[in-house]
């Protein structure tokens, strides 16, 4: 793997900042228009994109990509299936056409590029290098990193509860961002970069009205709610434990030599 700049505290640290500043550059553009607040957060998210890039040295996490088992493989085929229908369901039978129409295009876009973009930097890039490093001696520490930066993300979305989501709203969003957590993690881990889990993210959030409010107004039915994101999350945690295995054979074989 390649190795961190700065120590996994200062990198919980650092991520801490970025999150307060987060809420003073929401705060300092509250009650302007969607255009200005698209911009605002786009322009912060590649700030922050640029000073985490530069800080963890690249966008990658090992030199070379990991080659997966049969097993992964396998697992991986699967886990490909549910995420691309899930996002052919989502996006293009829905979204597109609901974009199309939006009054807010242009802001609604900037607004959805820079969750992707900073929302991504900062848990699988900066928040995941660190759990990484936290958990280096367990024998699964990237299925351990990964549960603990989806958890984390997953939490990060209780701060809606300060625009006057509901609980329950938020609830069920913070369930779903901790699942979708797991399976960006395990994209990142299988393309060993930063980008498709970037793009990926700023494809679901692009939403009609996004830079008007972003708070989820929408409650699904909790069977419901649970089968679907709980099936996501049992094939993604297969599927980075496999990882994990695939990843500690491939040490063994590479000392042995």
């Amino acid at each position: 793997m390649i190795k961190n700049k700065i120590s996994w505290v200062k990198e919980f640290l650092l991520a801490a900042l970025f999150i307060v500043l987060l809420m003073g550059v929401d705060f300092s553009v509250k009650g302007t228009g969607p255009l200005m607040r698209g911009g605002t957060r786009l322009v912060f998210g590649i700030v922050v994109a640029g000073i985490i890039y530069y800080v963890l040295g690249t966008t990658k996490i090992f030199p070379h990509r990991i080659q997966l088992g049969t097993f992964s493989k396998i697992w991986g085929f699967i886990f490909g299936i549910c995420l691309g229908g899930l996002l052919l369901l989502v996006i293009i039978l829905t979204r597109t056409t609901l974009m199309a129409h939006s009054k807010t295009f242009i802001a609604d876009t900037m607004m959805a590029l820079s969750a992707g973009i900073f929302e991504e930097f900062l848990c699988r890039g900066l928040l995941f290098s660190a759990f990484l490093s936290a958990f280096n001696q367990a024998k699964y520490k990237f299925t351990e990193a990964a549960l603990a930066s989806g958890i984390f993300f997953g939490l990060f979305h209780f701060m809606n509860l300060i625009s006057g989501q509901g609980i329950v709203q938020t609830l069920q969003q913070a369930t779903y961002a901790f699942v979708i957590g797991t399976i960006f993690v395990s994209i990142r881990l299988t393309t060993n970069t930063l980008l498709w889990v970037v793009l990926i993210h700023a494809m679901i959030d692009w939403q009609a009205g996004i830079s008007v409010t972003h708070t989820a107004s929408a409650i699904a039915p909790w069977p419901t709610f649970s089968a679907v994101w709980g099936t996501l999350l049992v094939i993604s945690v297969i599927f980075l434990i496999s990882f994990d295995g695939s990843f500690n054979h491939q040490k063994v074989s590479i000392s042995e030599k």
